[in-house]
């Protein structure tokens, strides 16, 4: 008898220890046990528009040449997870800043060296960082700063000596006004005298393209020589604007945003926005649209898929932010390749004249839905034609 409880006792413990370890592997696939780094990790693999494992291939004929190291079977793992939403509408969450805030792109201070050949840099570090990515249009200025800082990265003073702008494009350089900086308190500088100087330039109307920033100034108490390079993209033309008109509706189990802009020219677009809890400001879903667009008003749909939003747990209304995109301006159109003979003489003959996009100024407010109870919305998975196809196509190198 005694030796019979043993045996049920230990039964019970190994049921008990299958159960834990199940529940474990099934908690840290649902990202409880997760550090903030596979957080991170796994927040900007899931926001993707793209599906890609182990390979900077994600296009729907590139599944065959994924990496070759990484299981087949974590492959396909990570697609069924990555496609239960469409690719236009993917997950958004606080770790994918660069979606939250998408003009801001975040430089890390450089160490700075005495002379060009010192192996060892000095105790000092240097930033010049544009605040938003790039300038739209000819009406808003885009800001540049520059700050030096000591090994306790406390800043020190700086006196800039001499500024010098330039586009490129094709390999060729071409001169373009300077900006001015000050560490005044004035003309975009936050504050005088605190050691953080401000350049404020806006684009003429020839500025298209990638611009560099190179500016030589004194640093220190030592008064040591530096020199820093900083790139932005300027785009002075404005293919259209967003004219504050939206609407919102369900649309089959998700949710259906529409925003009105005022097309200057036409074209093919890609435009997006992010969905957020209005009352809380916390992150749900990004969607995107690409098309065409003729001239005049126009709408263009954000569909943000019901699952995220049922995820989520919010009821609405939601917010509608960050409206941002371009004009795709592309020698190619893509409708070539489907006309044969004719098209691939269209495609031959192209030539980059242009820089690649003319981006839209983003909108700066926010829109507002109607009230939503949250099972409004459907849990279910998104299914296609492309993502059946792609999953039998993993399913089969498994075999």
């Amino acid at each position: 008898m005694k030796n019979k409880k043993i045996w049920i006792y230990l039964g019970l413990f190994v049921a008990s220890l299958v159960i834990i370890l199940l529940l474990w592997n099934e908690a840290r696939e649902e990202g409880y046990f997760l550090t903030e780094k596979e957080k991170r990790e796994r927040a900007e693999f899931m926001a993707k528009g793209k599906f890609s494992s182990g390979s900077s291939r994600s296009d729907s004929d590139s599944l065959q040449q994924l990496d070759e190291s990484i299981p087949q079977e974590k492959i396909l793992k990570d697609y069924l997870e990555w496609s239960e939403y469409p690719p236009n509408s993917r997950p958004l969450t606080k770790y994918n800043v660069d979606l939250l805030d998408p003009y801001f792109i975040p430089l890390a201070p450089i160490p700075m060296a005495d002379k060009p050949t010192d192996k060892k840099p000095n105790e000092y570090s240097c930033k010049l960082q544009p605040l938003q990515w790039a300038a739209i249009g000819t009406k808003d200025p885009i800001y540049i700063t520059l700050e030096c800082f000591d090994n306790k990265f406390q800043r020190v003073p700086i006196d800039v000596r001499d500024v010098k702008l330039w586009r490129e494009f094709d390999g060729h350089k071409f001169g373009a006004v300077s900006p001015d900086g000050n560490d005044h308190g004035t003309d975009g500088d936050a504050k005088a005298k605190d050691n953080l100087f401000t350049f404020q330039w806006r684009p003429g109307i020839k500025d298209w393209g990638d611009m560099y920033l190179e500016v030589q100034f004194i640093y220190g108490k030592e008064k040591k020589e530096g020199k820093l390079l900083t790139s932005f993209f300027s785009s002075p033309n404005q293919p259209a604007e967003w004219n504050g008109y939206f609407s919102d509706d369900p649309n089959d189990g998700s949710l259906s945003v529409r925003a009105s802009l005022n097309v200057f020219r036409a074209g093919t677009y890609h435009l997006e926005g992010n969905l957020v809890h209005a009352a809380s400001g916390e992150p749900i879903a990004w969607a995107a649209f690409d098309g065409k667009l003729g001239a005049g008003r126009q709408d263009v749909e954000f569909l943000f898929y019901g699952k995220l939003i049922r995820e989520s747990g919010f009821d609405g209304p939601y917010a509608l932010t960050q409206l941002r995109g371009h004009r795709v301006n592309l020698p190619v159109d893509p409708e070539w390749f489907g006309q044969g003979q004719e098209g691939m003489r269209k495609i031959l003959a192209a030539k980059t004249t242009e820089p690649d996009k003319e981006l839209v100024a983003p909108y700066r407010e926010k829109y507002t839905t109607r009230t939503y109870d949250s099972n409004t919305f459907s849990y279910k998975a998104w299914q296609s034609p492309e993502k059946d196809q792609q999953t039998k196509q993993l399913r089969e190198k498994l075999q």
